[in-house]
């Protein structure tokens, strides 16, 4: 008998979670009696987490248990650096565990080499020391904010670690700097090693069972869609949702299609038969991105024309996509429906019928082309979906680098390290003229705040939870130290005193709301607690390390408030600014590059706005350029098939390069963009008036599809004109006095 995805997990575990599920589905249920009002809702990751959260706790312990067992077994210097490097490392998912597990090594080989070096060359003087070490954290973190992920995370260890090994011989005995690297490097190994050896055994394929999750959701969502899609204002108005401003439900599409990426190139470290079927998944995840392009760009057409269209010919993929959205897994079943409807469209336009071609508008064939576009490729990937269900891979071959990496513009790169460079100077001059053993403490943890919190959009907020997290594992640390610890006379005891703070701190590491603060305050309770062979910190020691983290916290808030502080305004039009510039160069680029670049843009844009809340305005401009880019390149190609005369291809180029310039520089006047809105109008008229004379089905086939792509370029330059008229100056929109060039 086959097993199912909980057979993957080891029998103990698996007890446990039944065992831990029957417990967690009562409290819960005697949590929500208490409603909002007691709080309780806001507690629930602590009161009554659910069986994901207990297994990433437990697996938090065991990790840290290990990891100190083998360094105290080992007698490394500072065992406590093992139990920090796990709290810094260890992740919901092992396969991306494993991956940034690789990257921490890297960056902390490179460190070693490059503290080794600092010190061997100014070791005679705290002054040039200092600002060699703060030269290398700035361009470390210059080249963490160009990139993403693990090679972010990399330039990141870089940085920070540089600083830890140097600070710490500096402040003692700068001959001891090579074994002080050695150490650092073994103590990070077996963080590394240990944290990735227990996450996999316990949670084999988790990363893999959360792809499918995912990409199962992604495909609901999209089947879910189509109620907004197919439906007029009047059909709706008694249902969630707004057709008239479809963008909230466009966005959340994206990020669930988006989320596929992030999660599926980590799938193959923790469970490694995935790497088999891995190249097809990747497909299936840009074909789901094509298909919530051309979603969107219809969805935003449909809605500016409220019953003027007909949308019939949609309305006959609802039965396929109701299939898709209650149930992705009958897949023979809905490929069958979307077959269906394909030819029921076919077949309700009379296909072929020339003089009825004659006689449709620009809109019916929009909706025309893009029904049976959608019904194709929605086919298709339910098809590869139920391979990858089989799992029938393509290959072995590994996949390509993902290009959802994209980088940041090097003005924001520029202000990031300014930032960085002005917290660590002010920490240095403390630090080279104050003989403390304390500012030690504060140049490491102000390092790291500012090589990771400085590349949030908002530093801030990041040194503020930074903050909080410390205070709360001061206050455990101190109970921990000076309450507990004196009794215990074993290792035994050790974690039996430890294990609390740290399956607590991994229930708060696996909720959104507390992920920051959980692990800030994991990584600054081992180094307060400071657990070591055969010692514990007095109370002094305890004091100056409890100080001088909230110091850092003080210094790194005054830089980042202070020194060129981030403008939610500036920040947003910078994204903005980026996916024009997208636009204005990816005509040229392959189709998959620039629908995945363009739509990780899109992504960064909340973020940017009103701590987190995105403007409709905004929205609706970034929708538009998206838009305009996809149906533009699909215009250029459908007319070179089409064989449009050399005249009318000269045309549609000349247009689309008048686009280009238009966003080049900066945001176009709304004039200038009606105008050329008006001039693609007309184009696109001419297209399909040429296109129904040609006699060759299939030629008429390509030039009226690409009439409808010249008909959507025209309406995305009209959302985004309309974009621009709605802005309120009070918000955080495209008005004009804040966006000119």
């Amino acid at each position: 008998m086959p097993l199912g995805p909980d057979a993957l997990l080891p029998l103990s575990m698996r007890d446990i979670g039944g065992y831990l599920g029957v417990w967690h589905g009562a409290w819960l249920a005697h949590a929500r009696r208490f409603g909002d009002n007691t709080g309780m809702s806001r507690l629930a990751w602590l009161f009554a987490p659910n069986g994901e959260a207990i297994s990433f706790a437990i697996r938090c312990v065991i990790s840290v248990g290990l990891s100190l067992w083998l360094a105290f077994w080992l007698e490394l210097d500072n065992a406590y650096w093992a139990f920090i490097n796990v709290a810094i490392l260890i992740q919901p998912l092992p396969g991306f565990l494993v991956v940034r597990g690789f990257a921490r090594l890297l960056g902390t080989f490179v460190a070693a080499c490059v503290a080794i070096l600092l010190v061997a060359l100014f070791a005679q003087t705290f002054t040039l020391f200092s600002i060699a070490m703060i030269a290398w954290v700035a361009a470390m973190v210059f080249c963490a904010s160009l990139f993403q992920n693990n090679l972010s995370y990399g330039f990141v260890l870089a940085g920070y670690v540089t600083v830890i090994i140097g600070v710490r011989v500096m402040s003692g005995d700068p001959g001891e700097v090579f074994s002080v690297a050695v150490a650092r490097a073994l103590e990070t190994g077996l963080a590394a090693v240990v944290a990735a050896f227990v996450s996999v055994l316990l949670a084999p394929s988790v990363t893999a069972r959360k792809y499918l999750q995912a990409r199962i959701a992604a495909l609901k969502a999209i089947g879910g869609q189509y109620r907004v899609l197919d439906r007029s204002a009047e059909e709706l108005k008694d249902e969630d949702g707004n057709p008239n401003t479809p963008h909230p439900q466009l966005h959340a599409l994206v990020e669930k299609t988006l989320s596929l990426e992030q999660t599926r190139q980590y799938a193959r470290f923790d469970a490694p038969e995935f790497g088999a079927y891995d190249r097809l998944a990747r497909r299936l995840d840009y074909e789901l991105l094509s298909i919530v392009s051309a979603m969107a760009s219809l969805q935003v057409y449909l809605a500016r024309l409220g019953t003027r269209a007909d949308r019939a010919p949609l309305k006959r993929l609802d039965k396929a996509a109701a299939l898709l959205e209650s149930d992705p897994s009958r897949t023979e079943e809905i490929t069958a429906a979307f077959d269906t409807a394909y030819d029921d469209v076919l077949a309700e336009i009379g296909a072929g019928a020339e003089e009825a071609d004659r006689k449709r508008s620009i809109t019916e064939w929009v909706v025309i082309s893009r029904a049976l576009d959608l019904a194709n490729r929605l086919r298709a990937a339910v098809t590869k979906h139920g391979l990858l269900l089989a799992e029938q891979g393509g290959g072995p071959r590994p996949s390509r680098r993902s290009e959802f990496s994209t980088a940041r513009t090097l003005g924001e790169s520029f202000k990031v390290t300014i930032r960085a460079t002005a917290a660590m100077s002010a920490g240095a001059i403390l630090w080279a003229t104050h003989d403390q053993q304390a500012l030690s403490g504060t140049m490491v943890l102000l390092s790291v705040l500012t090589t990771l919190f400085a590349l949030m959009d908002n530093p801030t907020q990041g040194a503020v939870g930074f903050g909080i997290g410390g205070l709360l594992a001061g206050v455990a640390a101190f109970f921990v130290n000076f309450v507990f610890l004196p009794h215990a006379d074993s290792f035994a005891m050790l974690m039996l005193v430890l294990s609390p703070c740290v399956f607590v701190a991994g229930l708060a590491m696996i909720n959104p709301s507390t992920a920051l603060m959980g692990r800030v305050g994991l990584v600054q309770f081992a180094l307060f607690v400071h657990p070591a062979n055969g010692s514990r910190q007095d109370f002094v020691a305890f004091l100056q390390s409890f100080l001088g983290a909230e110091l850092a916290v003080i210094l790194a808030l005054l830089a980042f408030a202070l020194v060129l502080p981030v403008d939610n305004r500036r920040l947003l039009k910078d994204r903005l600014a980026a996916i024009f510039g997208e636009l204005s160069r990816g005509f040229a680029e392959p189709r998959e590059r620039f629908e995945t670049r363009i739509y990780s843009r899109l992504l960064k844009l909340p973020v940017a706005a009103d701590k987190g809340e995105f403007h409709v305005s905004a929205r609706q401009a970034a929708f538009a350029a998206v838009n305009m880019g996809v149906e533009a390149r699909s215009l250029i190609v459908l007319a070179d098939r089409a064989g449009f005369s050399r005249d009318r291809r000269a045309a549609i180029r000349e247009n689309l390069l008048g686009i280009e310039s238009l966003f080049e520089h900066g945001y176009p006047a709304i004039s200038d963009v009606l105008r050329a809105q008006s001039r693609i109008n007309r184009l696109a008229g001419d297209l399909l008036g040429e296109a129904v004379a040609f006699k060759a089905s299939k030629r008429r086939r390509y030039a009226i599809r690409a009439a409808v792509s010249g008909e959507l370029v025209a309406a995305a330059l009209a959302d985004y004109a309309l974009a621009r008229e709605n802005s309120d100056e009070n918000k955080i929109t495209l008005g004009e006095a804040d966006c000119a060039t």
